[in-house]
């Protein structure tokens, strides 16, 4: 299992190096990102090659999500497009923490906002303190975790009592063909994980998160994004549901 883990992992982390690196038109980003519900004069105001490498699922709508807070992580930030939006709302976190397994993905955040701060890793094992942040988002990110459980209690650790957790994610509306699923080069593109809408908030809540609400469906073909939105609870007794062995 472990060295199947490892394969799917290069996978995912040579499919998104590629299109970090790959020189694509700023027009094919901005395309797939309009289509998705971003608007244009968010776009406007970003670094081109980071728009060029979006990879996200929908309009995560950073910037409201991380009004208010102090500390923002985002998980799977990709090429950082929520991540500089987070940062550059009409109340902006004092930083944004841009967490990608990938690399040459960081890098394209780079120095684009000081606000920012890219960071490469995993988040199954989040090279974070306990209770650092806020508010935590992600976007078409947890459904490239192998073990989508131990992400979620990840991210519920890092969260301080009372913080929110907003994401978007794929969820299946038909049932995808058996060898997708299975397929490993199916999976590092976003689609060999991808969760029943009921999956994925049962994962969310056998994190420890609370206050679970489904929002925001839309097609994105083959499947279905979604928003959810949680909270980490301000009294928290005891370590996350999920039990290690």
């Amino acid at each position: 299992m472990q060295s199947r883990e490892c394969y799917v992992k290069s996978l995912i982390r040579r499919r998104y190096a590629k299109r970090a690196t790959s020189g694509d038109e700023p027009a094919d980003g901005r395309r797939r990102a309009v289509r998705a519900g971003y608007a244009s004069a968010k776009l406007d105001r970003l670094p081109r090659a980071v728009v060029a490498a979006w990879s996200g699922c929908g309009d995560l709508g950073a910037d409201r999500a991380a009004a208010g807070a102090r500390i923002v992580v985002d998980l799977g930030a990709g090429s950082g497009v929520d991540a500089l939006i987070a940062a550059s709302g009409d109340a902006p976190p004092a930083l944004v923490i841009a967490l990608d397994l990938t690399p040459e993905m960081t890098r394209l955040v780079g120095d684009a906002h000081g606000n920012v701060l890219p960071v490469a890793g995993d988040f199954e094992g989040l090279p974070l303190a306990d209770s650092v942040c806020d508010v935590v988002i992600a976007n078409a990110a947890f459904n490239l975790a192998l073990d989508r459980e131990t992400a979620f209690c990840e991210a519920y650790r890092i969260l301080r009592p009372g913080g929110r957790l907003h994401i978007r994610d794929l969820v299946l509306g038909d049932e995808l063909p058996a060898g997708l699923l299975e397929d490993p080069m199916g999976w590092s593109a976003s689609l060999g994980g991808v969760p029943t809408e009921e999956e994925l908030e049962a994962a969310v809540r056998g994190a420890g998160f609370v206050d679970i609400a489904v929002s925001g469906r839309r097609a994105f073909p083959p499947v279905i994004s979604v928003m959810i939105d949680a909270t980490k609870p301000r009294q928290v007794a005891e370590a996350p549901l999920r039990q290690f062995t």
